[in-house]
């Protein structure tokens, strides 16, 4: 019967509006038997416009209910070990996969009671949300936990996912009373709308200049070689687009002089 009661009482905490911590005292009398109702029940957002939990680390005392929102995408709630991140620990925390589209008015959630002050290690095994450090800390005995729990996970090559819902209630609450604001919908091209122009396709290389012709010979350069007399005369300067002509003066002979 105590279990009965306990469950009906996790019913109603279940359709609460959590848009904040909330806290109860004392006992509550349900179905003629006294349970200790929840001290708080804490929100926590999972998935969003970034695959995260938020926050990623809770400081939760027994009797609380660790309510998890999923927000944008597809997301579960997994327990691990502490050293083995992204991969499921036997009869650990499971919520199963829980979906949020566009366009909901309603908000999945995974209500977890806590029934002991130990160190609870959590991740997202939906596809490469683990690696990608979607992983939490629920009690973390310091900062550095989460921090290495996210090393850890990042290193890991895959997720793997939980068999069956286990530590917790699956339920609903109204999207006005979740602690998050979903991401913007995708905003889809009006009907008949022409396609995309494809963008203008690289100009080709500029092709290299073709190489200038060797400048054509002077009549100087073809001209046959002055003969020894006149080698000493200075070469002629041939100028482009002119036309140079070499004049070649025959040395003087010496006459020889007249017998006295």
């Amino acid at each position: 019967m105590l279990f009965f009661a306990s469950s009906i009482l996790l019913a109603a905490v279940a359709s609460a509006r959590p848009s904040r911590i909330l806290y109860r005292d004392g006992p509550i009398e349900v179905g003629g038997f006294k349970v200790q109702a929840a001290n708080r029940i804490i929100p926590v957002v999972v998935g969003g416009p970034q695959d995260t939990f938020v926050p990623n680390t809770v400081k939760a005392s027994v009797g609380d209910i660790i309510q998890f929102q999923f927000s944008n995408g597809n997301h579960t709630v997994t327990q691990s070990a502490k050293d083995a991140p992204c991969k499921p620990l036997e009869g650990g925390i499971h919520s199963g996969h829980i979906p949020f589209e566009d366009g909901q008015t309603t908000v999945g959630t995974f209500n977890m009671p806590v029934t002991n002050a130990d160190v609870m290690f959590l991740y997202c095994a939906t596809g490469p949300h683990c690696q990608e450090g979607q992983v939490m800390v629920v009690n973390p005995t310091d900062d550095q936990q989460i921090v290495d729990y996210a090393k850890g996970s990042q290193s890991t090559t895959e997720s793997v996912d939980g068999t069956t819902v286990n530590g917790g209630t699956v339920a609903s609450i109204p999207l006005e009373a979740a602690a998050f604001v979903p991401a913007p919908a995708e905003e889809e091209p009006p009907a008949g709308a022409p396609p995309a122009a494809d963008p203008p396709a690289a100009d080709p290389p500029a092709a290299e200049a073709p190489a200038a012709p060797p400048a054509e010979s002077s009549a100087a350069s073809s001209a046959a070689p002055a003969d020894a007399t006149s080698a000493a005369a200075p070469a002629a300067t041939s100028i482009p687009g002119t036309t140079t002509t070499t004049i070649t003066v025959p040395a003087a002979t010496a006459t020889p002089a007249a017998a006295a």
